[in-house]
């Protein structure tokens, strides 16, 4: 297993996780065995998934996280919604973002059953931090991304953790 993934498990275990982190697995390098992509087992991706949400949800800092589960494309298949035009290029050229791809949001404040229906990308991720961290933008794109609080109800009681069963792969 990559390194970066064994320190990850280790400081979730220990309740040492910093306030942001991303794990980007080094998945190229065992094969594409966490990725899912083709050739690879949908099945040992979805366990690996099942792992990480385990290590987070039985770390004693689960009361004050949030972890954003995000695919980086769309996977090929068919989607209703057109990519919408976000900018214009110098030469107005329309900039459009790529198909929708999914996101999952566990909390303990998630909202329940919630499908948010406003138009994200990977930089509301870091506009989600922004916001929380009360910091400056880094970017023009960035200040303009929607941060994703409405995918969060901090007035609800705390969402007890729940433990995810890894499938047998065959």
């Amino acid at each position: 297993m990559d390194f970066k993934d064994e320190q990850f498990f280790e400081d979730a275990a220990a309740g040492n996780l910093p306030n942001t982190a991303w794990l980007n697995s080094g998945f190229l390098t065992d094969s594409y065995a966490k990725s899912g992509h083709p050739p690879a087992s949908l099945c040992v991706a979805e366990n690996y998934a099942v792992r990480v949400l385990n290590a987070v949800t039985n770390s004693s800092q689960w009361q004050t996280t949030a972890l954003f589960l995000v695919w980086d494309d769309w996977g090929g298949f068919y989607d209703h919604v057109a990519p919408p035009v976000v900018e214009s290029w110098k030469d107005g050229t329309p900039f459009r973002y790529g198909y929708r791809v999914p996101c999952i949001v566990v909390s303990p404040y998630a909202q329940h059953g919630y499908v948010s229906h406003t138009l994200y990308s990977h930089v509301s991720l870091l506009r989600f931090i922004e916001t929380l961290f009360g910091l400056d933008p880094l970017t023009e794109r960035d200040a303009n991304a929607n941060d994703m609080l409405d995918c969060f109800d901090f007035d609800q009681p705390a969402l007890s953790a729940s433990l995810f069963t890894p499938r047998s792969c065959s």
